[in-house]
């Protein structure tokens, strides 16, 4: 019996200090979130939540650091009830977690903001002159209209200046063909891949942690009544 106690302690020790690696890869996905925001789309008002995301990825990893620490602490004094309450708070974390990742995959495959919906509805606006928010999406994704560059031939409209590489359409190849529904959606998968990757592993390790513990829980009991027992 004490040395399965002992080696559940080892095993959540190793398992907090995973946990707690993770955290720290989550405050740093969550700082290079907030620094890989360009000062184009600071000007422009284009975070679409990026700066939400970030600080929401610096306060998780910065919970999941301490929770470790708070684990690593029961885990020393033996204490069955701070135990329990480590448990108790990986599952917490674990369905944050989950939520957070259902919401990222939601917003990966169907989010689009505001200003670029409404550029894509004045596209298709016949009355409308001019598209400066598309435009803005255009020069920065480097995309043309809504599905490809088609779409203002369709409209017997030639393609803006944002529409090339450089402004300089002069030269076929310098126009950009994918549209920028399918751009916006590619950006922002490329941004939230590593966050679901590391809290999938996050989750696994957590899930992990919370069944070792209530072992070790139930493991401390049994030698307590062993002792007492014995005694």
């Amino acid at each position: 019996m004490y040395c399965t106690t002992r080696l559940l302690r080892y095993v959540l020790c190793v398992i907090s200090g995973i946990c707690a690696l993770g955290g720290c890869l989550l405050i740093w996905y969550g700082a290079w979130l907030l620094d890989s925001l360009s000062e184009e789309q600071r000007v422009l008002g284009m975070d679409h939540g990026e700066d939400l995301a970030a600080v929401l990825c610096v306060l998780l990893g910065t919970v999941i650091v301490v929770a470790t620490i708070f684990g690593s602490v029961a885990v020393a004094k033996d204490s069955r009830t701070l135990l329990i309450c480590y448990a108790v708070l990986l599952v917490f974390l674990l369905i944050v977690q989950i939520v957070l990742v259902s919401i990222s995959y939601a917003a990966s495959r169907d989010f689009l903001p505001d200003s670029l919906r409404q550029g894509l509805d004045d596209l298709w606006d016949l009355q409308h002159e001019g598209n400066s928010t598309l435009n803005t999406y255009e020069e920065w994704l480097h995309c043309c209209g809504r599905n490809n560059a088609e779409d203002y031939l369709h409209l017997d409209k030639l393609p803006p200046p944002s529409c090339c590489l450089n402004r300089d359409c002069t030269k076929h190849l310098n126009l950009f063909m994918t549209g920028c529904e399918v751009k916006f959606k590619e950006y922002v998968t490329s941004k939230t891949a590593n966050f679901h990757s590391l809290s999938w592993f996050l989750v696994i390790f957590e899930f992990a942690g919370s069944v070792t513990t209530c072992y070790l829980v139930d493991s401390i009991r049994n030698q307590r009544d062993r002792i007492r027992f014995y005694n």
